[in-house]
């Protein structure tokens, strides 16, 4: 696909708070980035310094009813994938939601990854600012700037990738014979996330898989998140390294590329 840049350049000042003891505004040193990938929508922005910036990113899901947003901050994160609680403020009130965070020695990274509803992301809309609350680390605020374009800009992405994948191919026509797997074979006792079991974490899971016509899974989204981030984490992660489908066929009998929602994936703790 291709990258689109919306808005102009923003100047590189920091709004420094010495004492305050809110966090201090961050501002944009770039422009936004809007990727159109064959998998995914993602619109990235680097905020603080430009030699050491601090990347916010916004990943709206295929069907466009969550939204994740990213922080990756120029510093090593945790080698394997960890959650805390954490919450996400627009200015209207803080929006509870689990935090992913990961990096690793290769990446020399740390990310969060937070998902909100499609209704808490339209504040961002009209909002200023976003502040990020992670449980036992400091608060991080960005300044929101062109937000409406950014908005639209990845609405047009997600169409154009549901369009790509015939995400409409069994409503339309266009795909004669929905592609098929089972994804209840994958899994085993050992995928289970020591970090959850030890907490006695639990939930289901739904996601959307981009099956190409190879029958390879191409891309795994939450769509019904289990509210343990690192469950479906590992989920996708599973999904994507083992399941194979038999591709969709379209009316001419030819492979082709197609989406399939997976039934409920259950993690249960026994004993």
């Amino acid at each position: 696909m291709f990258r689109r840049v919306l808005s102009a350049a923003i100047s590189a000042a920091l709004v420094s708070s010495a004492t305050s003891a809110r966090a201090e505004v961050l501002q944009p040193v770039g422009n936004w980035v809007l990727d159109y990938r064959d998998d995914q929508c993602l619109a990235t922005r680097d905020y603080g310094r430009p030699e050491k910036p601090i990347t916010l990113g916004v990943r709206p899901a295929p069907n466009g009813e969550t939204y994740e947003l990213l922080v990756s901050q120029p510093r090593q994160g945790p080698e394997f994938a960890t959650e805390s609680k954490g919450a996400v403020d627009f200015g209207h009130g803080s929006i509870k939601a689990w935090l992913l965070s990961y990096g690793g020695k290769i990446s020399k990274s740390n990310v969060y990854q937070f998902r909100v509803s499609a209704a808490d992301m339209a504040q961002a809309s009209s909002s200023p600012t976003v502040t990020f609350k992670p449980e036992g680390a400091p608060n991080l605020s960005f300044a929101l700037r062109s937000m409406p374009a950014l908005l639209k800009g990845l609405q047009d992405c997600l169409s154009d990738l549901q369009r790509y994948w015939n995400a409409s191919g069994e409503k339309d026509g266009s795909i004669a014979t929905p592609a098929k797997g089972d994804i209840r074979s994958v899994f085993t006792a050992n995928d289970y996330p020591a970090d959850a079991a030890q907490r006695d974490q639990q939930g289901s899971s739904e996601f959307l898989l981009l099956i190409d016509e190879k029958g390879s899974v191409a891309g795994c989204h939450v769509l019904k998140p289990s509210g343990v981030p690192v469950l479906d984490a590992m989920g996708c992660q599973v999904i994507r390294r083992r399941a194979k489908f038999t591709p969709a066929q379209g009316r001419d009998g030819k492979p082709i590329r197609s989406t399939v929602t997976t039934p409920p994936v259950v993690w249960r703790v026994e004993g």
